[in-house]
């Protein structure tokens, strides 16, 4: 009810509190949808102890077997290597990941881009696909820098064989830290895409809504 009432507009409200009223429910509207801040959440004591330490973040859930060792490290990719994973999770129907010419047009053409495996317990390898299979692929979150400079957050599926041939340039104890900041960016490339909307134009970007596909959502 709460994203409900938020997004129905002042005439869908009133007419949702006068329905509510007329059923003879008391009801108190909720409050605001928590606003999902730029900066990212800062690191903790224990996060800052584990880049020092070149602790990984991701951790296996509870009885399954952690990722191998060709997973547990982050990868700094161009904006070419970001669009290509994203268009091959789409092309392989992955599940996880929209690219597309919005994304092509709105990351930093010269921008580096971090990606790291990092799956959610329910989409942890070896996990029913819902498909009679298992699922095969990393779900990997991303750190992306916008063409206006700000990094995002985005969510694609990467295959892992994929993922591996992908250099590693970085540093152990920076490769931490990235993935913290990655995990910490609550603000992804749908909110993003909302809040550019308005002053998006071809000119400026190079995309032309009518022949593209909207934003990505995670």
């Amino acid at each position: 009810m709460s994203w409900v009432w938020h997004t129905a507009g002042a005439e869908g409200r009133a007419w949702m509190l006068r329905t509510i009223e007329q059923d003879g429910i008391r009801w108190t509207p909720p409050p605001p949808l928590p606003v999902h801040g730029k900066s990212p959440s800062p690191m903790t004591l224990r996060q800052r102890v584990g880049v020092l330490l070149g602790l990984w973040p991701v951790k296996a859930p509870a009885g399954r077997r952690s990722l191998p060792a060709e997973a547990t490290v982050l990868k700094a990719l161009d904006t070419a290597a970001v669009c290509a994973l994203y268009e091959e999770a789409g092309r392989l129907r992955l599940g996880l990941g929209k690219g597309g010419p919005w994304l092509q047009a709105h990351l930093d053409p010269g921008g580096v881009h971090y990606l790291v495996p990092d799956p959610a317990d329910y989409y942890w390898p070896g996990s029913p696909d819902g498909q009679g299979g298992t699922i095969r692929w990393w779900q990997c979150t991303a750190l992306l820098r916008m063409c206006d400079g700000e990094q995002v957050s985005g969510m694609v599926a990467v295959l892992p064989e994929t993922f591996t041939a992908l250099p590693s340039t970085r540093p152990r104890r920076k490769q931490v830290r990235l993935v913290h900041l990655a995990r910490a960016t609550e603000r992804d490339t749908y909110l993003w895409g909302r809040d550019h909307e308005a002053e998006c134009d071809p000119q400026r970007c190079g995309y032309i809504p009518e022949a593209a596909d909207p934003p990505p959502s995670d």
